[in-house]
């Protein structure tokens, strides 16, 4: 099977991205062209880890071609995209410290604590300090990934990957988390749950969605993350970007509601993908978005104090 990038792969062309990569290789190799690619969005890069993991996972032959005509084969390697998809190539450039600007593409492994607390820290320097101007944005990216990296860990059965941008001059913050596991319906459907043998895809993204739905069920594992994460990035005028299977559910600033869909042509992703995109001038205070978020899905009564961090 052979891959041709496309040259932009941002928000518009991610879905379309998605159906091209998560095409199944029937053959026993994939070859990856990467020099149209000029511009790639975190989601992409750990969609495309994920999808690269898979397949070797299945004994598949990877190559990557054109990298030393890709315009942005430096930004690729500074994701370390390359490295983790196991395409190692020389560096002709310094590291230097990213924080501030961006988080490589990242393993989700038995450490989503200390993940989440390194690529906050990388987000949001000095915001582990709670006086600091970037306490709030340090907060919600180490929920929305401690959050969604165990959800990972507890729900998906495959292999996840975590990265992040921060564009300084739009004043944006990307988070991509995905994983080639099971996907959202069948997870639910893997936990016998009677009502997810009618659901398809999109609606099994929109039930997880909703408060206290899990496929595990046990009291330590309440089913909120999701929820949560997509009503803070509703109530920040965030962008988010749920993803699995063939379904695709979408949030943006200007939309009253969720838009629900499916990927085109028939195309599907095996595992799930999510996406958030946050404004810095949005999150300045964390435990009472966080508040606000609980109210809003009925995880507080009225009344009721103040939401606690950990959740």
């Amino acid at each position: 099977m052979h891959l041709t990038l496309p040259e932009i792969v941002n928000a518009d062309g991610l879905l379309p991205f998605l159906t091209l990569i998560g095409a199944e290789a029937d053959d026993r190799e994939v070859v990856i062209d990467f020099s149209a690619l000029r511009r790639v969005s975190p989601a992409a890069l750990a969609a495309l880890s994920s999808r690269v993991a898979a397949w070797r996972l299945r004994g598949i032959v990877i190559q990557a071609v054109g990298l030393e005509r890709c315009s942005i084969l430096g930004y690729l390697q500074r994701m370390d995209v390359l490295a983790v998809c196991g395409f190692n190539l020389p560096e002709m450039f310094s590291r230097h410290d990213a924080r501030g600007r961006f988080v490589p593409v990242r393993v989700i492994d038995h450490r989503v604590q200390e993940m989440g607390s390194e690529m906050a820290l990388c987000v949001a320097p000095g915001g582990d300090d709670w006086e600091h101007p970037l306490a709030g944005l340090y907060d919600l990216v180490w929920y929305v990934l401690t959050e969604m990296g165990n959800n990972v860990r507890q729900h998906s059965g495959g292999a996840g990957f975590a990265c992040a941008q921060v564009g300084a001059a739009e004043g944006l913050v990307r988070l991509a988390i995905a994983d080639n596991g099971r996907g959202i319906r069948q997870s639910f459907r893997d936990a016998g749950l009677p009502w997810a043998a009618a659901l398809d895809d999109t609606g099994a993204i929109l039930k997880a969605l909703e408060p206290r739905i899990s496929s595990k069920g046990s009291p330590t594992n309440e089913g909120v993350g999701l929820t949560l994460t997509a009503k803070m990035a509703e109530l920040a005028s965030a962008w988010l970007l749920v993803a699995s299977g063939r379904g695709v559910v979408r949030w943006n600033p200007d939309s009253a509601r969720p838009q629900a869909g499916t990927l085109r042509d028939g195309g599907s992703y095996p595992g799930t993908l999510i996406a958030v995109t946050f404004r810095q001038d949005r999150v300045r205070d964390f435990a009472q978005l966080l508040d606000q978020a609980k109210r809003a899905s009925g995880l507080l009564r009225p009344g009721q104090g103040r939401a606690k961090f950990d959740t």
